[in-house]
């Protein structure tokens, strides 16, 4: 690494100021659990059609599965602070106009799933810079911490959500709905445009020309594949959190197993689902409890095991109180390794790589999913609409990869990888955040 190359360290804000930035970050994970709700309940009430809600609520996966690695690549090259802002600014102006055209009248189904997809690729784009913002702003022993800390409002503003789109379309409509959610990125926009440092990483407040980032974006992406499977470790847990989601997703058939096998009734069902979200608000305190006293490949294969292990358990349950255990510890145990994950990622990812890779990662975890639910309910409807075979055997399977990845990875541990420069005929640009880094800094 050379001198002239060598990272500006960045400037961190103060503990208060940090709080703010945590503070809105949580207010616009609000927005996007007001989004889970507001869309589909829009589609129902201009068109009145099932299957056009159903549709409405599928542009957030769908968006990181088009946008995800392209997006890896750009926030390498930018400044993640002006990503999440411009960002902020895209939601922002989707809901208020959604707001605005329900409330005159001229909206389609067609132009609310088009904005949805809007909201969606900006969504994609502002997590990841997030992750590379994180890594910029907190020393690597509080990075569980802060992690823990986004996890935990993201999981609470999933329950808070869509229950706050429900109080606000009861009392005001649904128009005001949209209105909150859109004002909960304008808050996020105002803390990250006062906490978070202009300058990139060399020192310089001004962001390449998009044209100019856009160039050499391919060769972007093969290297960070290639880091990807440098890291033997970042590749074992990604490859275990793929496999993860794609048993998971058997947790589609919940609702129904609960309801036509079991038939314990639609309140029973809403317990046991909302017993799934408390256990993902707990399972971030594990993570912050833990991942300060255990080593996190430890930590991730034992909640990896505990969630096959449950997952199987709840194709045996058959009363209330142990369905609402086991879902209680399936969304811990899955929430835990999601926040160990995410800081082993930035950890041991180069900073110049770490947005590439975490877009893989996710991408490759999120393309799993699909492909789970719709196996999982092809074997039901073998099995003559039985799904706790179903249950058993992606537990068993979770189980099994979770043990592979022990012995292929995830026992030995990790080392940090060195800061590496990419190659200025892969796309790099001149002293943009693409150059060798170092981290330093204090704890805000």
């Amino acid at each position: 690494m050379t001198h002239a190359t060598a990272q500006a360290a960045p400037v961190r804000p103060s503990p208060l100021a940090f709080r703010v930035f945590l503070g809105g970050q949580s207010v616009s994970l609000i927005g996007d659990g007001l989004a889970i709700l507001a869309i589909p309940l829009l589609v129902l009430e201009v068109s009145g059609s099932p299957y056009a809600a159903v549709m409405a609520a599928i542009p957030r996966t769908v968006g990181y599965l088009l946008v995800g690695l392209p997006a890896g690549a750009l926030v390498d090259r930018l400044n993640p602070r002006n990503v999440m802002l411009a960002m902020d600014v895209i939601r922002f102006s989707v809901f208020l106009a959604l707001a605005v055209l329900s409330a005159s009248s001229h909206l389609s189904v067609p132009v609310i799933l088009a904005l949805a997809f809007v909201a969606a690729g900006a969504g994609v784009f502002f997590e990841t810079a997030l992750t590379v913002a994180v890594r910029d702003l907190v020393e690597e022993d509080r990075l569980v911490r802060t992690n823990s800390l986004l996890e935990a409002a993201n999981q609470s503003a999933q329950i808070v959500g869509p229950g706050l789109v429900g109080v606000l379309s009861a009392l005001w409509g649904l128009q005001v709905a949209l209105l909150v959610n859109a004002c909960t990125f304008a808050v996020s926009f105002v803390t990250v445009l006062r906490v978070l440092d202009g300058r990139d990483r060399t020192g310089r407040t001004a962001t390449p020309p998009l044209r100019t980032a856009l160039r050499g974006v391919g060769g972007d992406l093969v290297q960070g594949f290639r880091c990807l499977r440098s890291l033997r470790v970042v590749l074992v847990v990604t490859c275990l959190q793929a496999s993860a989601n794609l048993f998971l997703a058997v947790g589609y058939l919940l609702v129904f197993y609960l309801r036509d096998t079991l038939h314990l009734g639609a309140s029973a069902a809403s317990a046991v689902v909302a017993a799934g979200g408390a256990g993902g608000v707990l399972g971030t305190a594990v993570a912050l409890r833990l991942g300060r006293r255990m080593r996190h490949e430890t930590l991730i294969a034992f909640s990896a095991a505990c969630l096959g292990t449950t997952l199987a358990c709840l194709g045996v349950a058959t009363s209330l109180v142990p369905l609402l255990l086991l879902n209680l510890l399936l969304g811990g145990s899955t929430v835990t390794a999601v926040v160990l994950i995410r800081t082993l990622r930035q950890r041991l990812v180069p900073r110049a790589l770490l947005g590439r890779v975490t877009a893989t990662a996710r991408v490759a975890a999120l393309a799993a999913s699909p492909i789970g639910a719709l196996a999982g309910g092809a074997l039901t409807t073998l099995n003559h609409g039985n799904p706790r075979p179903v249950f058993m055997a992606a537990g068993a399977l979770s189980v099994l990869t979770t043990i592979a990845a022990w012995f292929f990875g995830l026992r030995t541990g990790s080392q940090k990888s060195p800061e590496v420069e990419p190659a200025q005929d892969q796309g790099a640009l001149p002293g943009a955040p693409g150059t060798p880094t170092t981290e330093a800094g204090r704890t805000p």
